[in-house]
């Protein structure tokens, strides 16, 4: 290259970082201001469950650290995608927020085209925690353990009728891959949310049902309930005999409820960051360990990278387990 070329590659780079310096001050600098007014965090789930009681925790507490309100703002419907939907096409500018949950993994499994790609059009910000559920069958049932349960259901194939969610919710496909495994047919009858089944369930009109051990110990606890299986590859300290899918065969079984925190793609770095830096701290304090973790929930605060990874990995996963097993995710 000759020494004019060279000069006029030189002047051109330089023209090129100028021109960048006036956005990237920009954001520099709203990073810096940030928050200067309160945050939007969307919850995509109905009011009253897990998703909005530990969304609204980090809700207080993440505006106790910034000294701006972070308001709660449902969005529910759809199998979680109009709360998605709505961040994904916010400003990316770190003021609208939204805790995403397994069914969001699995949407674009259940619908055939969605507004939003989960892997693109977020910034993940932090998984805060993972919790365990657990197959529950009627006290008046004849298994006493799971084992008991598969031969039954082996000798009675489709006569058991067991609780969903809802068609193609993720409870559906973690129960149909948990019984996919175990090499049993049963009846699926699907309701509209996971406490209609717990409803159902205590009062003898189903057979079995998967849910939280928040909402399912205290009927344990007295005997309107049987927890048969952990869905977690770890026993649980508040069901210490409880066994494991895993430890009765069932290999590869996993199924864990779990809530991350994204904003919409774009979002400042320096933003993301700090969002993800607070809620580490606040999973580990002690009063919100207290409040969250009595059943068995794992607290994590990760990094933005690995929940963008996990978010990756069981999109992918859930994508073999309907492709290897022949779910059906609607009737």
């Amino acid at each position: 290259m000759s020494p004019f070329h060279r000069r006029l590659a030189c002047a051109a780079a330089l023209l090129l970082m100028l021109h960048a310096l006036p956005e990237t001050a920009a954001a520099q600098g709203s990073a810096d201001a940030y928050p200067a007014r309160p945050i939007t965090w969307i919850v995509a789930t109905a009011a009253g469950g897990g998703v909005d009681f530990e969304s609204r925790l980090y809700a207080q507490k993440m505006g106790e650290a910034f000294g701006r309100n972070f308001v709660i703002d449902y969005k529910p419907g759809a199998g979680s995608t109009i709360g998605a939907a709505y961040v994904a096409k916010a400003a990316p500018d770190g003021y609208t927020i939204v805790s995403l949950t397994p069914s969001h993994t699995i949407s674009a499994l259940v619908y055939a085209s969605l507004p939003y790609d989960l892997n693109k059009d977020f910034a993940p910000i932090s998984l805060t925690s993972k919790r365990p559920s657990l197959f529950l069958v009627h006290p008046s049932f004849p298994a006493q353990t799971f084992r008991e349960y598969i031969a039954l259901a082996k000798q009675n194939p489709g006569k058991y009728d067991i609780g969903t969610s809802g068609a193609g919710t993720i409870g559906h496909l973690a129960l149909a891959w948990l019984h996919n495994l175990a090499g049993i047919q049963v009846t699926y009858v699907n309701y509209k949310g996971g406490a209609p089944s717990y409803t159902a369930l205590i009062a003898g009109e189903i057979h079995g049902a998967i849910g939280s051990p928040a909402a399912m110990i205290p009927h344990i606890k007295t005997g309107k309930a049987r927890a048969l299986v952990t869905t977690t590859t770890e026993r649980i300290k508040i069901l210490p005999d409880l066994p494991t899918a895993q430890e009765l065969g069932l290999a590869g079984y996993d199924y864990s409820q779990w809530i991350g925190v994204a904003a919409p793609a774009k979002t400042p770095p320096a933003i993301v960051n700090r969002l993800s830096a607070e809620l580490a701290k606040i999973v580990r304090m002690p009063d919100v360990y207290a409040k969250v973790a009595d059943d068995g929930t794992i607290m994590i605060g990760s990094t933005p990278e690995h929940l963008r990874k996990y978010i990756a990995d069981e999109s992918a996963r859930w994508r073999k387990v309907v492709t290897d097993s022949g779910i059906k995710l609607a009737e």
